[in-house]
C-alpha cells in the first residue's frame, strides 16, 4: 500500500491536489499576479487594500483569479491573515498582539529569537495597510492574543 499512486501518479498523501485540504484553508483561493497571499474570496477587505495601494503607488491591478489551493501554495504565497483566521501553518503558530506604532494589530507568531543580549524577539506575520508583513519584532512589540 505504501506505493499507492494518485491520478497525478504521485504517492498518495503527497500530491498537493489529492491530499486533504490542511484545517481552517479551502479548496480553491483567489490571488492576483502581484500579490503574495491567498484569499479565501474577492470581497477580501485586505485584497482591496492591497490592490488600492498598488493603484496609488502607480504598479499594475491584477484581477483576483480563482487557483487551486495547491498552486498558490506551490507558488510560495501565504495565507491571508483575515480570510483565513483559523488556520495556523505550525503546530507551533500561535495568535498574538503585535505593536506597530501606536496600535496593536492581531497576527500570526512563528518563531521565538534569543538575541545575545538575552532579549526575545518574534517572527510575526501581521497585516498592515492592506499588506501582509513578516518581521522580527522585539519581545516588547508582542502580546499574546487575548
Amino acid at each position: 500500500m505504501a506505493d499507492e499512486r494518485c491520478d497525478h501518479g504521485l504517492i498518495v498523501g503527497q500530491c498537493g491536489h489529492c491530499k486533504p485540504v490542511p484545517p481552517g484553508l479551502t479548496a480553491s483561493v483567489w490571488t492576483t499576479r502581484g500579490g503574495s497571499v491567498f484569499h479565501r474570496s474577492v470581497a477580501c477587505d485586505a485584497l482591496a487594500d492591497g490592490q488600492a495601494r498598488a493603484a496609488r503607488t502607480g504598479r499594475d491591478v491584477h484581477q483576483p483569479t480563482r487557483v487551486a489551493l495547491a498552486d498558490a501554495m506551490a507558488q510560495g504565497r501565504g495565507a491571508c491573515i483575515p480570510c483565513f483566521p483559523g488556520y495556523r501553518p505550525t503546530s507551533t503558530t500561535k495568535p498574538c498582539l503585535v505593536r506597530v506604532g501606536t496600535q496593536w494589530l492581531g497576527g500570526l507568531l512563528t518563531e521565538w529569537r534569543r538575541g545575545a543580549d538575552g532579549r526575545w524577539s518574534g517572527v510575526v506575520s501581521y497585516v498592515a495597510d492592506g499588506e501582509q508583513v513578516t518581521v522580527v519584532k522585539d519581545q516588547e512589540d508582542l502580546r499574546p492574543a487575548s
